[in-house]
C-alpha cells in the first residue's frame, strides 16, 4: 500500500503531500418569499433547524434514507449521524482526500471526472449509513496528510498504510490489507524474479510511498552485501511510473500488490504488463494495513466512523464492496491495528 514518507502521506504504499483543490462548498443563504411577519418565524426556525452557529449547537436528524452501492441497500442510522461533529453537521459533508488514479482503491470512470475505486464506494457507503454526504477530494498524495492538518479535508481514504510514524498526527480506522509487489512488462524480459533480482537495475515507484522507502532499505541492503545498488525513480504519480516502465526507462514499477495485479490485467486486455510471482509472498512483500486516517484530535469523527464501517460489517455491504475489487477484508473495525501487525513476523490476514 502507498504512504508517503511522514512529511504527509503515503499509500498503503503512497505519497503523503500533494496540493489540494478547495472543495466542500457551503450552501448558499436561504431565500424566503412571503408576509414579512410569516418570514421573520420561518426564518428563525431555519436556522434553528439547520445548527446555525448563531442559534444552536446541535443539528436534528436526518429522516432515514436508503442507498444503494455495488447491490448493497444501505439505510442511514440516526444515532450515527448525532455522533459527527458540528463543525460536519453544519458544512453537511465530509471531506475525503484520495490521490486520483490509484486503481482499484481509487480511479475516474472513463475520461470522466466521475471517482469510483473501493475507496470511494466505501467512502460513499461510510456517508450513507451516517446520513451525510461524502464529498470525494483529488488530492496529491505527497500532501494529503497536511491537507488534513491544514483542515482543507476530514479525513483520508486514499489506499494508505497504518503505520506507527503515520499514527504521530493521525488515527486510522482500518479496513484493508494490501502488500507491494514488481509490476513489469509483459513477457518479463529482464528476468526479475525477487526483490532480490533489482541490484543494479533502474526501478520506479511513487514518490513518497510506502515503496520507495522500501527501495531506499533495499539499497542500503545491497550495499552491506557488496551488490551493485538500484537507481531509484521516485515519480509523481503511477502513470508516470507506468510510463517509465512502458518507455523502458525502469525495468519495474514496485508499487501495492492490489494495484499492480488490477493494472495487469486491466490494461491492453492483459497485454502489456505482468506481476512477478514470487511463491514467498503471494499476497505481496511487507503486508500492511490500511485504513482512513483521522486527524487524531478529532475523536468525534473517529467514532463514528468506526461506528459506520462496523455497521456496513455487520450487515454484509462491506462485503459486497471489498468483493467487487477483490482485496482482503477486515474482520472487524478496529482503530489503529497497523504497527502491530507489520511487527508481527507471522501475521496473516
Amino acid at each position: 500500500m502507498r504512504f508517503p514518507f511522514f512529511t504527509g502521506v503515503g499509500r498503503g504504499g503512497r505519497h503523503s503531500s500533494r496540493r489540494a483543490p478547495n472543495h466542500g462548498r457551503r450552501r448558499s443563504a436561504w431565500l424566503i418569499v412571503g408576509v414579512a411577519l410569516t418570514v421573520t418565524v420561518l426564518f428563525a426556525a431555519l436556522v434553528t433547524g439547520c445548527g446555525s452557529s448563531t442559534s444552536s449547537t446541535t443539528s436534528p436528524s436526518p429522516s432515514a434514507s436508503s442507498t444503494v452501492i455495488d447491490g448493497a441497500t444501505i439505510t442511514s442510522d440516526a444515532s450515527l449521524h448525532a455522533l459527527l461533529p458540528q463543525s460536519i453537521l453544519s458544512a453537511g459533508e465530509i471531506r475525503v482526500a484520495s490521490d486520483i488514479p490509484y486503481p482499484p482503491w481509487e480511479m475516474y470512470v472513463g475520461n470522466t471526472t466521475q471517482p469510483a475505486g473501493f475507496d470511494y464506494d466505501l467512502s460513499q457507503a461510510l456517508g450513507a449509513k451516517l446520513g451525510i454526504k461524502a464529498a470525494f477530494i483529488n488530492t496529491p498524495f505527497d500532501s494529503i496528510i497536511l491537507a488534513v492538518q491544514g483542515g482543507k479535508r476530514d479525513m483520508i481514504m486514499s489506499d494508505m498504510y497504518d503505520n506507527a510514524e503515520r499514527e504521530k498526527v493521525l488515527t486510522f480506522v482500518d479496513y484493508a490489507y494490501d502488500g507491494t509487489s514488481i509490476l513489469v512488462p509483459k513477457g518479463n524480459p529482464n528476468g526479475v524474479t525477487n526483490l532480490d533480482s533489482l541490484a543494479g537495475k533502474t526501478v520506479a515507484c511513487e514518490s513518497g510511498t510506502t515503496q520507495q522507502a522500501l527501495l531506499q532499505k533495499l539499497n542500503s541492503q545491497f550495499k552491506s552485501a557488496g551488490k551493485p545498488q538500484m537507481t531509484i525513480l521516485a515519480l509523481p504519480n503511477q502513470p508516470a511510473a507506468l510510463l517509465a516502465v512502458k518507455s523502458g526507462r525502469a525495468i519495474g514499477d514496485l508499487t501495492d500488490h492490489s494495484t499492480a495485479e488490477y493494472i495487469a490485467k486491466t490494461t491492453n486486455n492483459g497485454a502489456t504488463y505482468e506481476v512477478v510471482a514470487d511463491p514467498a509472498a503471494p499476497n505481496g512483500y511487507d503486508p500492511q494495513v490500511v485504513g482512513a486516517g483521522i486527524l487524531k484530535s478529532n475523536t468525534q469523527l473517529i467514532e463514528a466512523v468506526q461506528k459506520a464501517l462496523q455497521a456496513l460489517i455487520d450487515d454484509g455491504a462491506y462485503q459486497k464492496i471489498i468483493d467487487k475489487y477483490g482485496l482482503l477484508p477486515v474482520k472487524s473495525a478496529l482503530v489503529n491495528q497497523g504497527p502491530g501487525f507489520a511487527a508481527s513476523a507471522t501475521a496473516t490476514p
